[in-house]
């Protein structure tokens, strides 16, 4: 509860954890060690402000294709405000992103604070925060949904990141979990009418134009990936496998492979005490394996793994074997982001006769990278599972019967 909360160890982790952060984004060592490719810092994010500045009726200017649900071009700016947009909304985003992560962590134990600093300071979070891509603002919507009580606040949000990326509509999740005195189709019901509103707000702005690329414009090759399709990719380009053939049996494989787990499973655990937790993990795990296995996804949307840990992390989840060792592997992944990155930056590329090669140690951790990533998704989806089917169970007394069968 909002109560027990510990303030004091709260806010000491904020501090040292922004006194890293702002030292980095600040410093030759973030460039040269963990993110590439950058000319600008929070570019993501200064490309959305361009977007805006363009739109503007006084402003006669050509606007470049909009990395954005075109709902961007719709806010005021002025030169009056131009402080707020570069500096003052930036750090905003920044520090509030630093504090719900602290704000969920429980810092009483050793291994809940390793987690909460690897996570924030991996190599992933860390080219999130140097572009500042608006995942940032998905990210701490899903903190702010998960302990809102205010349903109604919680739909405008949920509206409005669908038309900013169209991918947050996953998180209507959330009407389902936010009351648990519904029913099932009362809140279903809710859904499909947001769902309608959301369609006459595309509609009405004319967001058609934006509403197949927004928030998915921007497609990672081989570097810096994140996505479903990284094992096929590599095996055409090391071993000429053909992309199609070998991402169909991957994706058979991984859907038999989830299947049998979650059929034979035999783990019970009650989470009603911790709805918050919950809520919040099913909106990031969900978010995080649908933008796996559907985007070519730069890397840093893995910070949405953030929102799986608090719930994972209570005494009496922990204590489950699975969910132990899916916690050591993501801590073991999340150190091996750092030679990962090392290598992208530093070894990663030559040239004969004018074509690019990639050398041995980068395709080798590319390898590795992809292999981990499906490893960690699977799991993932394994343990959502197994948190939500005393719910769902409940939720639909028709499945009850089925599964008392």
């Amino acid at each position: 509860m909002f109560y027990k909360k510990n303030y004091y160890l709260i806010l000491t982790n904020v501090f040292f954890i922004g006194l890293i952060l702002f030292g980095l984004i600040n410093s030759d060592f973030l460039y040269k060690y963990f993110v590439g490719g950058s000319e600008i810092l929070f570019g993501d994010y200064k490309a959305a402000v361009e977007a805006i500045i363009c739109n503007q009726k006084e402003i006669n200017k050509a606007c470049p294709e909009y990395a954005y649900g075109k709902i961007l071009t719709l806010l005021p700016y002025s030169n009056d405000v131009s402080f707020v947009y570069y500096k003052l909304i930036p750090y905003l985003l920044i520090c509030s992103f630093i504090f719900f992560v602290c704000y969920y962590f429980d810092a009483k134990k050793k291994l809940n604070i390793f987690i909460l600093y690897l996570c924030v300071l991996s190599p992933s979070t860390l080219l999130l925060i140097e572009r500042l891509n608006l995942d940032i603002i998905i990210l701490i919507s899903i903190f702010i949904l998960s302990l809102n009580k205010i349903y109604f606040i919680n739909w405008i949000i949920l509206i409005n990141l669908t038309l900013l990326k169209i991918y947050p509509f996953i998180l209507s999740l959330i009407i389902f979990y936010e009351n648990k005195k519904r029913s099932f189709y009362v809140s279903l019901i809710i859904f499909i009418i947001i769902s309608l509103l959301i369609i006459l707000l595309i509609i009405k702005f004319d967001l058609f134009e934006t509403i197949n690329a927004y928030g998915t414009e921007s497609k990672a090759g081989y570097f810096y990936l994140f996505s479903f399709n990284h094992l096929p990719k590599l095996l055409k380009y090391s071993l000429g496998i053909n992309y199609i053939l070998s991402l169909s049996l991957l994706g058979f494989s991984f859907i038999y492979i989830v299947y049998k787990m979650c059929s034979k499973s035999d783990i019970k655990v009650d989470v009603r005490e911790n709805n918050n937790e919950l809520i919040m993990f099913n909106l990031g795990a969900v978010t995080l394996i649908i933008s796996y296995l559907i985007y070519s996804n730069y890397y840093y949307r893995e910070v949405f793994l953030i929102c799986v840990f608090p719930i994972l992390l209570k005494n009496e989840i922990f204590k489950i074997r699975f969910i132990k060792y899916f916690l050591y592997f993501s801590i073991f992944r999340y150190l091996f982001e750092y030679i990962y990155s090392y290598i992208s930056l530093t070894d990663f590329i030559y040239y004969i006769d004018n074509l690019r090669y990639f050398k041995f140690s980068f395709t080798l951790v590319s390898y590795l990278k992809s292999l981990f990533d499906l490893a960690l998704i699977t799991g993932l989806s394994y343990i959502l599972f197994i948190l939500n089917k005393n719910f769902i169970i409940e939720k639909l007394p028709f499945l009850h019967k089925l599964y008392q069968r």
